[in-house]
Parts: C-alpha cells; structure tokens; sequence
C-alpha cells in the first residue's frame, strides 16, 4: 500500500520517530515494547512439555503417594510476608563510595612513595655472577679424596692424644 508515492510503513515509523523524541514518550514506549514481547513470548513457552519437564510417576511405586504429596502444584505459595527483613550488617551504597575512594587514595600514595623511594636494587643478575666468581671454584674429585684423607688423619691423631677422664672420688 502507498500513499504519496511512499510507502505508509515508511510515514508511519517516520511520525513514530517525531513522536518519540521526548524522553518520557521515548521510555514509556519502550517499557510497552518490552512488556508486548516478554507478553508474546511467554506464550510461546510450555517447559512442562519440554525436556525438562519430571519423569511420569509410577503409581504402583510404594512410595508415589508421598512424591503426589511434595507435587509444587499442590503447595501453597509463599506470601510477601515471608520475604525477609534487609539485614542490619549491610553496608549502604554511600559506604561502597567511599571504600572506591580509599582505595584511590592508597593507590596514590604508594605511587607517591615510588617516587621518593626509588628501587635500587637495579642489576640482580650482575650481582649474582660477581659473587660467583669471588667464591672459590669447586674443587676436583681427587682433591676431595686427598682432603678426605687429611681429614680421617687429624681425627686419629687427636684420638691418639685424648686421655681418659680421671675417676670420680
């Protein structure tokens, strides 16, 4: 259908355009467009018949009265009543606020203390190899065994030089 040479879908999204350039129209309009499709799709849902619907009872099992029993259709619903109070250890949003700005705060001041505290521990590596070679080298298998036998001879000698300890009066 035209009407001027234009297609009226095209007049028709046009007014509807004009029209909601107020805020107030503009949210109202989209409050009624989400409130029609969650109302057109909830049509389109049956889960009961899905696959996530409960198997079929057994009514010769001993125990399907007591399953009929605990069946949510057959419950009562709750009531506003029983929605609990808001505890009191909760903290308000402003407190939230103020926890983000702390924050912010000790960010700031440790890099503050960055600044007038620079690192000087520059040059790890280089400090760990002029170690290394100030340290001895490793010694040889044979030196090991020749210092092995220094070691087994000063041991005899001074076994040799102890004296009993002298008896108790």
């Amino acid at each position: 259908m035209e009407l001027n040479e234009e297609p009226v879908v095209f007049l028709m999204a046009d007014g509807f355009a004009r029209y909601c350039r107020d805020p107030r129209v503009r949210t109202a309009a989209v409050i009624a467009a989400a409130a029609a499709a969650c109302l057109g799709l909830g049509g389109c849902v049956n889960l009961p018949d899905g696959p996530f619907a409960p198997p079929p009872l057994d009514v010769t099992s001993p125990i399907a009265a007591d399953i009929q029993k605990l069946d949510p259709k057959h419950a009562a619903y709750p009531s506003f009543l029983s929605i609990p109070p808001q505890p009191d250890d909760v903290r308000p949003a402003s407190a939230w606020g103020r926890n983000i700005f702390d924050t912010l705060r000790t960010r700031r001041e440790a890099q503050a203390q960055v600044v007038v505290f620079p690192q000087t521990l520059y040059g790890a590596e280089a400090f760990a190899q002029e170690q290394r070679a100030k340290a001895a080298p490793p010694i040889s298998p044979a030196e090991a065994a020749a210092q092995a036998d220094k070691t087994s001879a000063f041991a005899k000698e001074q076994r040799a030089r102890a004296k009993p300890p002298s008896p108790a009066q």
